[in-house]
């Protein structure tokens, strides 16, 4: 019997992941990736396949919505007699994993039933078979060369690059006056035509609420499936709003508490809101208990906006239900939270995202010569992708996706970087026994990418944010010195009426992160003022073009400048700011420049805040 050696991509994934507006549908995209993964390594495992990755001892974790996440590639041995049986094993996967897409898809429509003359049944039924790209490609296993599992992995590679650079380039239509083709594409990515079948303002209230639609979206197949998929586990899914508002929650007393929850339950009841019950610890209670809802109405911009949505939708149906709620949302305006925002002021508007992504993986794989090998690397990488939940639990975050070296989440603005540094250190400390025994050069490390965003943005602006993130941190972008590279922190800040400020640290480098810790707790201590850090700025931009050819004097002009500023400041209590702290922020800027100096502390001062307050005006 033969060994093949056989990889599998599934996707699309710009489609499935990237194409997303809120934060439903980036938790449902990424969630049904991996639930179509697990369904193809399930089958294949069923069939005798040895899974190298995913790399599972636990059978159960492939269960349809197990939390195991699962990557898009899969990698798997197979023994077959022939090339015939090894193309009906995979063709059995793919057709796995068809019948779970088509499963959701049918579970979405569904829960249209209400309303089906707002719906375009012909396209939906056109579109839902018509997204999967399920490519695979093998190669045998020559076994009686020492070196030929790892030679079926390069020849296996580059045929599966090569199969997923091909388009099959199926027709987009046969009739160049079909009116199917001539519909609004879906607003998510603009890919698909839309399933809907009237404007919005045509469309029944349930169908628009069911759906989350703002005026003029439009969704195709896997958008609809996005915002209704998963029904049994959407619940699980937390807003980005609720991580948002987390410090903010955490400060409200045991009365306000009691109140806020009592008074959102109502909009639970009348459909303006909706139940956060997933990120279980270990006491099977999720940590966002205190306030379990999607605090989406906690910003009184949201209120104003949903009321103007439901008046709107009064006018058209005149619904008495919908009279209720608009009733029950300036109830928990005027009178439940007026108060708690006079005495701590609003939730900050904006929330961070995480994407994180091994470094110098290739060279790890490229040392394993076996299978043995080969699942000792993805034993090391699942062990350390099921550890990610609990660690972000642990920062009141919420992990999204976790699958090998990958890392998709949302966490608190004032818990970012200690979730960062920990996930960091974790993921080192799991590869470093496979490294050694593998003797590579250098050890993988963990890159990190932050992107803080307003709560209001597209969640594909977000994610793209973090992407940007995430390659500042890898460094590519460094040409001097190629030793700076990867294992690093990237902070990107993206603030609605300013410019996005990067930040990027080492993780190995000390005194910087020291630095970045020191201002986030001197601005929590209220020991220098806000505006600090755009004196700084002003010092950098006024001097920039003084003796420009002799540095040394440029930098004793910006040095006594700098003092002379500082010792003019006053916190926010009056006082001086100490000698002490403007000897480390002169020394930092001589160490840096007075430009990355005030970018640090800009940056810092947002991680070091837990309301709106504490953040001033945007």
């Amino acid at each position: 019997m033969n060994q093949y050696l056989v990889m599998l991509s599934i996707g699309p994934v710009q489609s499935m992941i990237a194409a997303a507006r809120r934060s439903r549908d980036l938790w449902s995209g990424s969630w049904l990736l991996s639930e179509l993964a697990k369904s193809c390594a399930k089958s294949l495992k069923e069939q005798n396949a040895t899974l190298i990755f995913p790399y599972v001892e636990n059978p159960s974790l492939l269960d349809m919505n197990s939390e195991f996440s699962v990557g898009n590639k899969l990698q798997v041995v197979i023994a077959a007699n022939s090339t015939d049986e090894l193309i009906r094993i995979i063709n059995q996967a793919k057709q796995a994993t068809q019948a779970r897409f088509l499963y959701e898809a049918d579970a979405a429509i569904k829960q249209l039933d209400h309303a089906k003359d707002d719906v375009r049944q012909e396209v939906w039924d056109a579109q839902k078979t018509n997204y999967l790209e399920i490519q695979a490609a093998w190669a045998k296993i020559d076994t009686s060369n020492n070196d030929g599992y790892k030679h079926a992995i390069q020849k296996a590679s580059s045929a599966l690059a090569a199969r997923k650079a091909t388009r099959d380039f199926p027709p987009a239509a046969t009739d160049p006056y079909d009116a199917t083709c001539m519909l609004p594409k879906s607003s998510l990515d603009g890919a698909y035509e839309t399933i809907l079948n009237k404007s919005h303002n045509k469309l029944k209230t349930k169908t628009r609420t069911k759906l989350s639609l703002v005026d003029s979206e439009q969704l195709d197949c896997l958008g609809t499936i996005k915002r209704l998929g998963f029904d049994d586990t959407v619940e699980q899914f937390t807003p980005f709003t609720r991580v948002t508002a987390h410090a903010w929650i955490d400060r409200l007393t045991d009365d306000e508490l009691r109140d806020i929850n009592t008074a959102y339950a109502k909009l639970v009841k009348h459909g303006v809101a909706t139940n956060v019950k997933g990120n279980k610890g270990d006491d099977n209670q999720s940590i966002y208990h205190k306030l379990p809802f999607d605090a989406q109405m906690l910003y009184p911009s949201r209120i104003d906006a949903e009321i103007l949505q439901i008046e709107r939708a009064i006018d058209i149906e005149g619904d008495q239900d919908l009279l209720q709620a608009r009733e029950a949302l300036k109830d928990l305006r005027d009178s439940t939270l007026k108060n708690v925002w006079q005495r701590i002021g609003q939730p900050y508007s904006y929330g961070v995202m995480l994407l994180a992504d091994g470094d110098r993986m290739g060279e790890l794989l490229d040392k394993a010569t076996s299978l043995q090998e080969h699942q000792k690397i993805t034993k090391a990488l699942s062990d350390f992708a099921e550890s990610v939940p609990d660690t972000m639990r642990a920062y009141s975050g919420h992990c999204i996706y976790a699958g090998g070296d990958d890392v998709l989440g949302f966490v608190p603005l004032d818990q970012a970087y200690n979730c960062s540094k920990r996930l960091s250190d974790d993921f080192k400390a799991r590869l470093l026994d496979v490294s050694n025994d593998l003797s590579v050069d250098k050890s993988p490390t963990l890159s990190v990418g932050l992107a803080v965003c307003h709560i209001m943005s597209p969640m594909s602006v977000i994610r793209d944010l973090a992407n940007q993130a995430e390659k500042h941190a890898k460094g590519d972008h460094i040409k001097d010195d190629i030793s700076k590279r990867r294992n690093a922190l990237s902070l990107l800040l993206s603030v609605r009426s300013g410019n996005d400020v990067h930040v990027r640290y080492q993780w190995d480098d000390n005194t910087s992160l020291e630095a970045f810790q020191k201002w986030i707790k001197m601005y929590v201590n209220k020991d220098i003022p806000s505006r600090v850090a755009y004196d700084i700025r002003d010092i950098h931009l006024s001097t920039y073009l003084i003796a420009k050819d002799q540095d040394d004097l440029r930098q004793g002009i910006r040095s006594a400048e700098l003092k002379r500023m500082l010792k003019q400041a006053r916190t926010a209590t009056g006082n001086n700011i100490d000698g002490e702290t403007i000897q480390q922020l002169k020394y930092r800027g001589v160490d840096i420049g007075l430009d990355k100096l005030a970018d640090e502390l800009i940056v810092a001062r947002w991680f070091a805040a837990k309301t709106q307050q504490e953040l001033g005006k945007e």
